[in-house]
């Protein structure tokens, strides 16, 4: 995982729903700027975008925003039984259709799990939270870009 990572704060002015977050909570979670802006603000350090099957993109993601866990946190999550957490996992979809997935312990109970960002803010056109758009980026996997995802839409906790 990234250890650059540096605490700044950023306020752009959006208003209404950026993504929403669904499945096992008790009601589907509506994730405002707001929201965001009152998290823990962390910066990437300069992330090179590969792709899945190892190619460079010739490019790298510059930005900052807020932990995954800590947005899921925010939201009234099922957890009934023992075992449950270790059951669940969280899909991360983005307008057009992509999806990623995340086990709950990777997110919760692994070094990993830190650097899964909601990105406020990046060097790419297409990610502009004033513009009511953010970004999902994994700083700890070795290759970069398969588990990006742009313009999120839902966050959707499941359970097998």
């Amino acid at each position: 995982m990234r250890t650059d990572m540096k605490v700044v704060r950023d306020t752009p002015s959006v208003e209404g729903t950026l993504f929403s977050i669904t499945g096992r909570v008790a009601l589907p979670f509506a994730v405002t700027a707001d929201i965001l802006l009152k998290q823990e603000y962390l910066k990437t350090g300069d992330v090179p975008m590969v792709c899945g099957d190892g190619e460079p993109k010739g490019h790298t993601l510059r930005g900052g925003g807020v932990r995954l866990a800590d947005i899921i946190t925010e939201a009234d999550v099922h957890i009934t039984e023992h075992n449950d957490s270790k059951k669940m996992y969280v899909v991360v979809s983005s307008r057009d259709g992509y999806a990623t997935v995340f086990s709950w312990q990777e997110i919760f109970n692994t070094a990993n799990g830190e650097g899964v960002l909601i990105l406020t803010d990046s060097n790419y056109e297409s990610m502009k939270m004033e513009e009511g758009r953010v970004d999902l980026i994994s700083l700890g996997d070795y290759l970069s870009g398969p588990r990006r995802v742009r313009d999120v839409a839902q966050v959707d906790i499941r359970m097998v």
